[in-house]
């Protein structure tokens, strides 16, 4: 089943780690600002539509 994560720059490290933990070293991710705990509605919807298209690319293998 096709799966990526979305995750803040402080937690790039803690992925890696994890990723090859589990055998999958270079899991792939998008990476998004940190932090967006605390930024509005209207910014979460922009930060959304401008990861789409690489979530979408990782999810269908391209």
């Amino acid at each position: 089943m096709p799966a990526t994560v979305v995750i803040t720059e402080p937690f790039q490290t803690l992925v890696a780690t994890q990723a090859r933990a589990l055998g999958l070293a270079g899991y792939h991710h998008v990476m998004v600002p940190h932090p967006i705990s605390s930024k509005d509605e209207p910014y979460l919807r922009r930060l959304a539509r401008e990861v789409a298209d690489a979530v979408l690319r990782q999810l269908v293998g391209e």
